[in-house]
């Protein structure tokens, strides 16, 4: 992969790097939170074990992760332990704890409570509504910084918790869709009100640090669905294998990101500066929710697998396109990444990807240990060549 990067904005306006600026540990307690969050997400996920409980999931997710990243960009502005910036990280986490104790009951039977649901849509209009008033008092006299954070949040919150509150009022299909609609608008109107806009990002070290940091949750409840899914089996051998190799794949992950693809990306983000700074490092951003979800959606996969290990001689079909289907996302999302950050495509993780996917008919008629052990070679395979074959051609 080629090590060049392009010239920093020479404009005035490019934002001046910082970077010795690294994560406090109000943000570590914050993010503590998350894992709770996406416990609750791949639980929530597991229960129904179809695609609409997947497609649910992922609604839950989106609101969440866009709640992580908005603060995790506020705390690169203005240090998250002091002055107003903690006050809004201390209330944020209060909120996003409430948010993620509701997650069980957000979707509920007809005739049922609506309770959860209205719960976490009102939770996170609060949360948006507070971040906003935060980010404004910390712009200071930055009046472009000022007008970009009214401008964004002024077009974006009106038409989310629109739809959050109203799908949490009328349930089932129609909250289904509407807040999926609401995490496209946010990702969607976020992105136009912020091209070539003034968002800033002063500290390449600190944006790396909290979106590995993300990852590194991502993984710990990968390890949390391990354990519970052979918490939930009687101990034999066979389950002590599966979670060994199932801990591997989870390794293999951790492996293909932070081997060289996060400090790459942090060394040519700081290279940069102005509106591409900002731009690649918001493509990045959105680039790591599918790294996170794909992470996720192999966990539960795994943990599928692992709870069933001695029950059935197939895998089946659920926790087979959960492994699977993860693994190519994480796979083709950290590729992405790559080539956004240095204009060169890692090919050998979308084929990676592609095989993953390629392989979900025959695993899921596969022993799930067997099938385990499969996308664990397919990992392993993916860092050995990558870490041999270091630069690849586009």
């Amino acid at each position: 992969m080629s090590t060049s990067v392009e010239p920093r904005d020479p404009s005035p306006s490019g934002t001046q790097p910082v970077p010795d600026q690294r994560a406090t540990s109000l943000e570590l307690f914050f993010d503590l939170v998350y894992v709770f969050a996406f416990t609750q997400v791949t639980h929530l996920m597991a229960e129904g074990a179809s695609l609409t409980s997947v497609l649910g999931g992922v609604a839950v997710l989106g609101v969440l992760w866009w709640s992580w990243a908005s603060h995790a960009w506020l705390a690169n502005q203005s240090p998250a332990d002091r002055g107003v910036a903690r006050v809004g990280i201390l209330i944020a986490i209060a909120i996003v704890l409430v948010l993620s104790i509701s997650i069980p009951e957000v979707y509920t039977g007809a005739g049922e409570s609506r309770f959860g649901a209205m719960l976490f849509a009102v939770g996170f209009v609060l949360l948006s509504l507070a971040y906003t008033a935060v980010n404004v008092v910390v712009a200071g006299r930055d009046v472009p910084l000022r007008r970009q954070v009214l401008r964004t949040m002024g077009v974006t919150i009106v038409p989310v918790s629109a739809a959050l509150i109203v799908g949490a009022f009328l349930g089932g299909t129609a909250q289904l869709i509407l807040w999926l609609s609401a995490v496209a608008i946010e990702g969607l109107t976020v992105y136009l009100t912020s091209r070539n806009g003034r968002w800033q990002l002063p500290s390449a070290a600190h944006y790396a640090e909290r979106h590995g940091l993300v990852v590194i949750l991502a993984l710990g409840e990968s390890i949390i669905s391990i354990g519970l899914g052979a918490a939930h089996v009687t101990l034999s051998p066979l389950v002590i294998l599966g979670s060994l190799l199932a801990v591997a794949v989870a390794l293999g992950m951790w492996w293909h990101y932070f081997d060289r693809l996060s400090a790459d990306a942090e060394h040519r983000i700081d290279a940069l500066a102005g509106t591409r700074r900002t731009a690649v490092a918001t493509a990045g951003t959105y680039l790591h929710f599918g790294i996170v979800a794909g992470i996720l959606f192999a966990s539960l996969g795994m943990g599928g697998a692992i709870e069933h290990i001695g029950e059935a001689d197939q895998l089946g079909t659920f926790s087979a396109i959960a492994m699977t289907g993860g693994l190519a996302l994480f796979f083709a999302s950290a590729a992405a990444y790559a080539w956004r950050t240095s204009s060169r495509l890692r090919w050998s993780g979308m084929v990676a990807a592609a095989i993953a996917l390629a392989l979900t008919p025959a695993l899921s008629v596969a022993p799930p240990v067997a099938a385990i052990g499969a996308v664990l070679l397919l990992t392993l395979g993916l860092n050995a060549y990558q870490r041999l074959r270091p630069r690849e051609r586009t």
